[in-house]
């Protein structure tokens, strides 16, 4: 006895857009062979029983114009055969007596040329594997049609879903659900999905299969499926999926590539000053979706070790700004992840997208005082560099630095290539670094212990993990070799601006 059912034949052998219209369980209803009705009297060959009747409702007029579809339904539901499917219109007294007779009944669309149908039902009733392979590739054939067409991964998830019977879903690298068609009831499967993603699992009786798109090292994606059971050809459907996806996403990429180098050349322009036309970068920038009348902050991000590289961050970095509906322009400078956030003056978003960064990778970030206009984000760039490298130097990795938060420092930054603050620097500490060069002594680490206790001894010798009188010597010494007394306030402001400065210069070399 054949296993061949009718949902079998509505997926692998009736063409697309064929519907069972009777309802009830007809679609698990066996099929042991395939007749067309013929174009002279006898209308159809011996019939055992068993058959799916191929009808044109024209056809049938030609032979005899009594030969209703009602008639015929009735006469082939005596047979018995297991099922009907008929070109052309289906009245309501012909699904009327199908019902009674509980007999299946499909409409295939209209200009279906019944003998191919016939012979493909006799293909997938002689051998399943060779028809189950002619399917997956014309069902690809299709797929990647819509590679080229707009719908892209929209069209290639619904025509599966149409093509399976089954929920099909697509979810980006992270996990998420981003398109899902097929029926609602079994699409709530796909709310319990979660990285990282079992092959197989079940969720309310329904059965969930998910498949990679792309190497683990660069993973586009996940398509997942489920139906109340899951065959070789939902796998298959599924894995025509995913080969259609990875052109789409790789599409998707060189388009997104090119975009960046567009987004990125109008950045660099802004940010090389050399602005000769602001209102064509105006309406350039307007057209990428940059509003840049906007105030904006500028954020330099780098990763906080080579676990992370700059591409990956900015990666992460494009998918947030997605994800939170910010426009800003990112740009990848000397080994460092530039954007310009748009923001309020408490600089909320650039905080939160940093935030939400972190929880991707461990990166350090300089964050700039706020820029008004286009014209000011040279200067901003330049604020947000300077805090991302003195914030590192002060604070450690993994932190943010506002340059607004950086107190004195700001003065230094600005004094950085005077030389007044060289000769100051010099004059003020340079002994005390000569010395602990030489010695590799901690005078200059001593004396930064010392400040940071405000001068209290006790607490400055904890903070230094170093006996009191350890720290006592120490003190006297710097004395001797500066020349400044840390009894007298002069000296001490002296210090205390020298040591700042020492950071400035050290992050210049």
């Amino acid at each position: 006895m054949s296993t061949t059912t009718i949902r079998d034949l509505l997926r692998l052998a009736l063409p697309p857009g064929s519907k069972l219209l009777t309802p009830g369980d007809g679609s698990l209803q066996h099929i042991s062979n395939a007749v067309s009705l013929r174009a002279t009297l006898p209308a159809f060959p011996q019939l055992r029983g068993g058959e799916i009747a191929l009808i044109s409702v024209a056809q049938a007029r030609l032979l005899d114009e009594r030969l209703t579809l009602p008639t015929i339904v009735r006469r082939l539901a005596e047979v018995p055969v297991a099922a009907i499917a008929v070109v052309g219109a289906v009245d309501d007294d012909a699904l009327a007596v199908a019902k009674v007779t509980d007999l299946p009944l499909l409409q295939l669309p209209d200009q279906t040329d019944l003998r191919s149908v016939e012979r493909e039902i006799h293909r997938l009733l002689v051998d399943l594997d060779v028809q189950l392979e002619r399917r997956a590739a014309q069902l690809y054939s299709e797929l990647t049609q819509h590679v080229a067409a707009d719908d892209g991964a929209e069209g290639i998830v619904r025509l599966t879903a149409e093509r399976t019977g089954c929920a099909v879903a697509y979810l980006n690298a992270d996990g998420e659900v981003r398109i899902q068609r097929g029926p609602r009831h079994l699409r709530a499967a796909f709310s319990g999905l979660q990285l990282p993603l079992s092959p197989t699992g079940q969720a309310m009786d329904v059965v969930v299969r998910t498949y990679p798109i792309g190497q683990p090292a660069q993973r586009l994606g996940y398509v997942a499926v489920a139906g109340p059971t899951l065959d070789r050809w939902d796998e298959l459907a599924a894995t025509q999926a995913v080969a259609a996806l990875a052109l789409e996403l790789a599409k998707q990429q060189a388009v997104h590539a090119a975009e960046a180098r567009i987004r990125g050349n109008v950045l660099r322009t802004i940010l090389s000053g050399t602005v000769t036309d602001p209102v064509s970068l105006q309406q350039q920038a307007a057209e990428l979706g940059y509003d840049l009348q906007r105030p904006h902050v500028a954020l330099v991000i780098a990763p906080v070790d080579k676990a992370t590289t700059i591409e990956q961050a900015q990666t992460w970095l494009r998918r947030l700004l997605g994800r939170q509906q910010l426009a800003a322009p990112t740009l990848v400078r000397e080994e460092t992840l530039v954007c310009f956030c748009p923001s309020d003056e408490q600089l909320t978003q650039p905080y939160a997208l940093l935030q939400a960064l972190t929880e991707e990778a461990a990166v350090n970030a300089g964050l700039s005082t706020l820029a008004t206009a286009a014209a000011q984000w040279s200067r901003a760039y330049d604020e947000a560099e300077q805090a991302l490298l003195l914030g590192r130097e002060l604070f450690g990795q993994g932190t943010f630095t506002a340059f607004s938060d950086l107190g004195v420092y700001r003065l230094l930054l600005e004094l950085r290539s005077s030389s007044e603050l060289q000769s100051f620097y010099h004059q003020t500490l340079g002994a005390l670094t000569e010395h602990d060069r030489a010695n590799g002594g901690e005078l200059l680490h001593t004396l930064e212990g010392y400040f940071a206790a405000l001068g209290n001894l006790h607490h400055a010798a904890d903070l230094l993990h170093i006996h009191r009188n350890t720290l006592i010597y120490r003190l006297r010494r710097i004395t001797e070799i500066s020349g400044l007394s840390l009894k007298r306030p002069e000296d001490v402001l002296a210090l205390q601006i020298a040591l700042k400065a020492h950071r400035v210069v050290t992050m210049m070399r």
